[in-house]
């Protein structure tokens, strides 16, 4: 999945009915790593609720009687990022209250969702609440009411709720809510009384990254052009490489088929660490066999990078493609640009997905994906005519993601493989434009250059 940010236009679309005292539904356990398989979604609700729904991206998924409910959901292994929203209905088929939970979004949007009573009564009290949804590194730090531009109250706490009195703010035409992060990041919501419309529209602020692999030194705005989903769309900004921090991980295959390549590999890991990485940049070391083991965090430490592929041993099986999802997971949540280099014979063993998985979520995760695979024998099958059809899919993923890919058989290869990477990702920009469109649709791109250059950019992305 690329960097997202999402902002909320408010336009006009009518309000659902909630009694003037909204209750609470709690979705009450709310996964915040890698899902897949099967899910089961636990819905509880205070009364007057008498029925639960759960709806999935928008889409009703389940719905049943009772103020209790727990929800089977068949994620699948085609990972994709589900908004699920459970909504509580009273006797009378009237909303009294929601909640919602993002699953597989490493990095969803900062938000604030706002349910208020459709008309104020005359006198007595009435109750608005909220929900958020926010970044793993992101705490909340204040949740302010108004009523009009009158602020009613804050909390910090969940449940997002207040009471009011009426009589204190007469004649309010609408409510609003504002969340404020520790980051200084800021969140709002409006909800409008009476029968005037409320909705909203979600404008997504894409950053894709672009690589030159040839053509003048120097890549400018004016160069570019980009197709979006078969329509033209300006270009907003070009970030260059200078600009943005850099996080890298690299993945070192530690398994027993490893074993005769591994002195290669970890000598060519460290020459990799030391010619990519500036004062900004990051590196982590993660070793697999079975699982997945981080040698070292995000680091711009050389040395500790070098020293950690020489720590472990060879052992078990290649869970080579499990591996590869669950580093794809941890690197949307970096901010700034991100790539993964994979170093390994290219052989899975005993991995619960499949290669097809790995392709589908490397275009969501919007992650360049460098495979570097040192093996002698698929390169000499190769010569044969044998292994066409793995080279073709890693060829696939790399471009999918606007990287290249390597297999080579001879030590004295890699030297020249790593500057190539290096080089290409220390030349690196992002492009920067506004997506219109369905959430977690693919969207197929081209981006060209007037000037010369070819270039490598993923073949599409999801917003």
């Amino acid at each position: 999945m690329p960097i997202v940010h999402r902002l909320t236009l408010l336009v006009f679309a009518v309000l659902l009915a909630v009694p003037a005292l909204a209750q609470t539904v709690r979705i009450t356990e709310k996964p915040t790593g890698l899902v897949d398989g099967v899910l089961y979604v636990p819905i509880e609700a205070d009364p007057p609720v008498e029925r639960i729904a759960l709806f999935i991206n928008g889409v009703k998924y389940s719905e049943g009687k009772g103020d209790r409910a727990t929800v089977q959901v068949n994620v699948g292994q085609y990972i994709r990022r589900l908004r699920m929203r459970a909504v509580g209905y009273d006797a009378a088929g009237r909303v009294v209250a929601e909640d919602e939970m993002v699953v597989n979004d490493p990095r969803p949007p900062f938000r604030v969702r706002l349910q208020a009573p459709p008309e104020l009564p005359e006198s007595g009290r009435a109750t608005l609440h909220a929900t958020v949804t926010a970044p793993p590194e992101i705490r909340l730090a204040t949740l302010d009411f108004y009523l009009g531009e009158k602020k009613i109250g804050s909390t910090s706490a969940s449940p997002y709720r207040i009471d009011f009195d009426v009589a204190a703010v007469p004649r309010s035409v609408y409510a609003r809510v504002v969340a404020r992060a520790n980051d200084g990041s800021e969140a709002n919501d409006v909800a409008f009384f009476g029968d005037q419309p409320n909705d909203e529209i979600d404008v997504t602020v894409q950053q894709i990254p672009v690589s030159v692999a040839s053509g003048p030194a120097t890549l400018a705005l004016s160069d570019l052009s980009l197709i979006d989903n078969g329509v033209k769309r300006p270009i907003e900004s070009l970030v260059p490489a200078s600009d943005q921090a850099l996080n890298v991980i690299l993945l070192i295959d530690y398994s027993e088929s490893m074993l005769e390549e591994l002195p290669v590999v970890k000598a060519a890991a460290k020459q990799f660490a030391q010619q990519l990485l500036r004062p900004q940049d990051r590196i982590a070391v993660v070793g697999f066999h079975q699982r997945t083991f981080w040698l070292t965090g995000f680091t711009a430490d050389f040395n500790r990078a070098a020293e950690a592929v020489d720590r472990v041993k060879p052992i078990g099986e290649t869970h080579l493609y499990d591996s590869v999802i669950e580093m794809l997971f941890e690197l949307q949540k970096q901010r700034g640009r991100k790539a993964l280099v994979v170093l390994s014979d290219g052989v899975d063993q005993g991995s619960r997905f499949k290669l097809d998985h790995v392709l589908h979520y490397a275009r969501y995760a919007g992650v360049p994906v460098y495979p570097v695979v040192k093996n002698r024998m698929l390169t000499r099958l190769m010569r044969l005519g044998v292994g066409q059809l793995q080279a073709r899919k890693l060829t696939q993923l790399a471009r999918d993601t606007g990287a290249t890919y390597f297999i080579i058989k001879s030590e004295k290869e890699l030297a020249n493989v790593y500057q190539r990477i290096a080089a290409e990702l220390r030349q690196q920009y992002q492009i920067v434009f506004r997506s219109e469109g369905l959430s977690d649709q693919w969207h197929s791109i081209a981006v060209e250059s007037g000037a010369g250059h070819k270039l490598r950019v993923p073949r599409g992305y999801f917003p």
